[in-house]
């Protein structure tokens, strides 16, 4: 493995190798400038490179980290950067994962660790990541995450797994009558030591849909944004279908779900509330240059809607894509007896329709789901795709 670090101060190289001497081994160790930076283009695709940026020069180190965006033998740690929300944002657009705001020897290890593992795992096959966000509180995100996933399990050859990213206020283990000894949490803070064991006692699984979600907690209860990046990475590496539930709160672990998402649902209501809001996170997806892959589910539209879709694309920016009726007795009935509509029925037909996107390019299941009579996964969907 290689050690690369690029500043304009002499004492930041030793600093770096000092703090990572005798933890971790390295063939070859690169001290480069800024001027010399474009030496990193010679790192051939099959070795493996951990790199570490002074962002106490971020005009200069920006350029840097650009340029090896996206190549997978190269794993970025950016050092005394990241003090405000621009900065992080900055970086997460130029691919740079784990940031320290300050340079401490304990900190460098930690991150050098984690690239190392990163490296370590590069050139698994990695899963679909699918993202759903409410525009605000109420909109229904989690009703369309876990009853699209659900079906999505239906449909494909292979487990599907959710995960309730709200781990304060989520109802997807409530909505699935599925909650179990543990949470999302449980599994959150034990990312040091997930293997398939201890993976399989903290899921709960109904049929083909894996499920973790949130229960009660301490609201004081602070987990740190790399859990929630170690919980992706192992996820993605056992299961190709992956959908998250998030709270839309924008915190720094949203951000990087976000962008490593396939397709971000972002789930709003017709009304002027959400929609002011919607436009606001429209504005925010397009800051982190993610408004490619989102899109909009107008949530619970009936016939007395005085906006056009047309009027509702125009205040979000965003096209809307699914469009899902409003229908509150179908939804109760399920949520009551902890089944799903029949996908052949009035909101099933629709929500099949964001589980079909999920499962382009799958194989389809060629057997029948023998625990369908116990739970029937229910959601919502789009009463038409627009165009």
């Amino acid at each position: 493995m290689l050690l690369a670090t690029v500043s304009s101060d002499a004492d930041f190289h030793k600093d770096v190798r000092a703090s990572l001497d005798g933890h971790l081994r390295f063939e070859a160790a690169w001290d480069l400038s800024f001027e010399d930076a474009a030496r990193l283009r010679g790192v051939g695709t099959e070795e493996k490179c951990i790199l570490i940026l002074d962002f106490s020069d971020a005009p200069l180190a920006l350029p840097v980290a650009r340029s090896v965006d996206g190549r997978p033998q190269i794993s970025s740690i950016a050092v005394k950067g990241g003090g405000t929300r621009e900065e992080l944002l900055q970086l997460m657009q130029v691919g740079v994962r784990d940031v320290l705001a300050n340079f401490t020897s304990r900190e460098m290890r930690q991150a050098a660790a984690r690239a190392s593992a990163k490296l370590a795992c590069a050139q698994d096959i990695l899963g679909d990541l699918f993202a759903f966000m409410p525009a605000k509180p109420g909109c229904g995100a989690t009703t369309v995450a876990t009853y699209a996933t659900a079906i999505a399990s239906q449909m494909g050859a292979e487990p599907t797994l959710l995960l309730d990213f709200d781990i304060r206020l989520g109802v997807t283990s409530f909505l699935l009558k599925a909650e179990g000894v543990h949470t999302i949490v449980d599994a959150l803070l034990q990312t040091d030591q997930l293997d398939q064991d201890l993976w399989s006692s903290l899921v709960v699984q109904l049929g083909d849909l894996h499920l973790l979600g949130s229960g009660p907690v301490d609201f004081s209860r602070q987990v740190p944004p790399d859990r929630y990046t170690a919980l992706l990475d192992f996820a993605l590496r056992r299961y190709s279908l992956v959908s998250v539930d998030l709270p839309g709160s924008m915190d720094d672990h949203e951000c990087e779900t976000l962008m490593r998402s396939k397709r971000i649902f972002l789930v709003c209501t017709p009304d002027i509330g959400a929609l002011h809001v919607a436009r606001r996170k429209a504005s925010w997806l397009q800051d982190l240059r993610l408004t490619d892959k989102v899109a909009v589910v107008l949530n619970c539209v009936d016939r007395r809607s005085t906006l056009s879709v047309d009027d509702i694309q125009r205040i979000i920016q965003l096209p809307v894509r699914h469009i899902l009726p409003a229908n509150t007795g179908d939804i109760s009935r399920a949520v009551q007896k902890g089944a799903i509509l029949d996908s052949s029925s009035g909101l099933g037909k629709y929500i099949a329709r964001i589980s079909t996107e999920l499962t382009a390019g799958r194989p389809a299941s060629q057997k029948p789901n023998r625990m369908r009579r116990f739970v029937e996964y229910f959601s919502i969907s789009a009463a038409r795709d627009a165009t």
